[in-house]
């Protein structure tokens, strides 16, 4: 998924860490510095103390924050480590290192061909149990050139699904299997031409009608298979974009700008991935139920 980079501003004005000092107006020689402490006085210390040490960390979590989103590949590396820890209670390790690898190396292929066109990009950011994303600093010069990028996820993500597979036929250990089958799961979820999806751009300077098409697989998908509650959320962020598109002929127009012949071969690369997808998933499905028997 690509997105438009949201950071905090640069040269943004960050208030100094408070510090708090207890101080008293009564005089030092007074007998009440001596007198027993009372209960109420006690309760409001124990108060007191919880307050400030809420805002002291406070005072320290801003600038934690501040310095995940100032430096990237700290954000990648923190982001990655929490969804292989959510990942983890519900796969166990191994199986959530492999999933957290197969997002890794698709996500890179965006990176990759965002920065062959010449544009900044970020390291993929993890959001666990939704996948990871990517932020441009800035856009593509034709919807074309968008189609590559949406691409490239894919093809990267098949590759690293190819080699945990070949992996797995060199030692057997039906760990790389595991790897294998959620790669190709993943990168054929990504082609369905619908919304932000990968699909969605690649098929965009097709024709409009693809969103259609991508929109009913992720209902069927929503009826008759169990699959993640996000689909909902995808369905949410898409139906603007693909409403836009049907609205406004100039937006489907620019879209449909492209050479024909670059989008007749877009469109062909698109079919024979979501083909082979197709059969190395259901291949490494039933690789894996048969172990299971």
């Amino acid at each position: 998924m690509q997105d438009p980079e949201h950071r905090p501003q640069e040269g943004a004005y960050i208030p100094p860490r408070q510090s708090f000092q207890v101080t008293s107006d009564i005089p030092p020689d007074s007998p009440l510095h001596h007198a027993p402490q009372q209960p109420s006085r006690r309760r409001e210390g124990i108060a007191g103390g919880i307050i400030a040490a809420l805002l002291s960390i406070w005072a320290w979590g801003k600038y934690a924050l501040l310095f995940v989103f100032k430096f990237k590949l700290f954000a990648t590396f923190f982001s990655m480590l929490l969804s292989f820890g959510a990942y983890t209670l519900w796969l166990g390790p191994w199986a959530a290192l492999g999933l957290v690898v197969m997002i890794f190396v698709h996500e890179m292929g965006h990176v990759v061909e965002i920065r062959r066109q010449g544009m900044p990009a970020t390291a993929p950011i993890f959001i666990p149990f939704v996948g990871a994303a990517i932020f441009q600093r800035s856009h593509p010069t034709s919807a074309i050139n968008q189609a590559l990028i949406g691409i490239a996820g894919p093809i990267a993500g098949t590759l690293g699904a190819v080699v945990a597979l070949v992996l797995y036929t060199s030692t057997h250990w039906t760990g790389f299997l595991l790897w294998a089958h959620f790669g190709f799961l993943i990168n054929l979820f990504n082609l369905i031409p619908f919304g932000m999806l990968d699909g969605g751009w690649i098929l965009a300077p097709a024709s409009k009608w693809f969103q259609v098409a991508g929109l009913a697989v992720i209902v069927g998908l929503l009826i008759f298979a169990p699959v993640s509650p996000i689909l909902l959320l995808i369905v949410l962020l898409g139906l603007p974009m693909v409403y836009e598109r049907f609205r406004n002929p100039a937006a489907d127009a620019y879209l449909t700008a492209g050479p024909l012949s670059s989008r007749y071969a877009i469109a062909g690369a698109w079919l024979v991935l979501v083909i082979y997808l197709s059969y190395a998933f259901l291949m490494t499905e039933g690789m894996l139920r048969s172990f299971v028997r």
